[in-house]
């Protein structure tokens, strides 16, 4: 596989491309950090002074923002992949945004008649490093041969989701999913320990179930800190990080689903309890 372009290196992005990196594939890589760009260019990766520059250099270009605003900039802002994309740029989007935005981006590739797919991905960074991540990919079967490949690369299960878009979709049902397993599994343990008994004994019980994931039991420890214990280790900002996200996709499914639903309630409960969770005190209203 000759040279990609990745975009967006965040904990996830940097993940991904330290996975790519160990498995001997050429990245060209940019951020507006420059830290992390260095990061990566000490593993291997060759550095971009922008997205057009990303877009010069490589005709398949992974992109991993936080949100739709920023893929915006990525593609059509100044200095951005629409200034140098050549016929054939592929465009593959790991980003959790609207299924519209997946949509109308893919829409801007045929403008320079390449293409623009939802690869969102699912199992957290340490999936990330290991390249076993779940895809979520909209229109799989229109994949040129190089991004299939890419996607055998990085993740173990590629999910055919359907069209454009609609990987994008299921990635924010499964969000929904998490985060609903994290937040049931934190008051769960606060339950059982309230009343002496040994929250050890129920994670036994759900793992000899078959009712516990391997994601929600990697982050069982932190269920059992307190805002304190968290500042005290240096992760208030990384945990208020992971409030942010967790309510902006939770934010997303409610856009996504019937406004007025049944579920709204249940998402913005849900959105109210991320706080609980990541155990930090909660700013929302600050």
């Amino acid at each position: 596989m000759t040279a990609h372009g990745y975009i967006g290196l965040g904990a996830m992005g940097a993940a991904m491309c330290r996975h790519q990196l160990d498995q001997g594939l050429e990245l060209v890589v940019h951020d507006i950090d420059a830290h992390a760009v260095a990061g990566l260019v000490e593993q291997g990766a060759r550095a971009a002074a922008s997205a057009a520059e990303v877009a010069e250099a490589c005709d398949l270009i992974e992109i991993c923002v936080p949100a739709a605003a920023h893929i915006e900039a990525v593609v059509d802002g100044p200095g951005g992949i629409a200034e140098t994309a050549r016929p054939g740029t592929t465009l593959l989007i790991h980003s959790t945004v609207h299924p519209d935005t997946m949509r109308s981006v893919a829409d801007r590739a045929g403008a320079w008649h390449g293409a623009s797919h939802d690869v969102c991905v699912g199992g957290g960074t340490v999936n990330a490093e290991q390249g076993t991540l779940v895809l979520f990919v909209g229109g799989l079967a229109d994949l040129s041969p190089a991004a299939r490949e890419l996607l055998d690369v990085v993740g173990s299960d590629v999910i055919d989701a359907g069209s454009v878009g609609a990987g994008a979709a299921v990635k924010i049902g499964f969000n929904v999913m998490t985060y609903s397993q994290f937040a049931a599994a934190r008051t769960a343990l606060a339950l059982v320990e309230a009343h002496g008994a040994a929250p050890d004994d129920l994670v036994e019980a759900w793992r000899h179930a078959g009712q516990l994931g391997a994601l929600t039991e990697r982050a069982l420890p932190l269920f059992s800190m307190t805002p304190d214990v968290v500042e005290q280790f240096g992760m208030t900002d990384d945990m208020r990080t992971n409030v942010d996200i967790a309510r902006k996709d939770l934010d997303l499914a409610q856009q996504v689903g019937r406004a007025g639903g049944p579920t709204d309630g249940y998402l913005a409960a849900l959105s109210q309890l991320m706080a609980t969770v990541y155990s930090v005190e909660d700013t929302e209203d600050e």
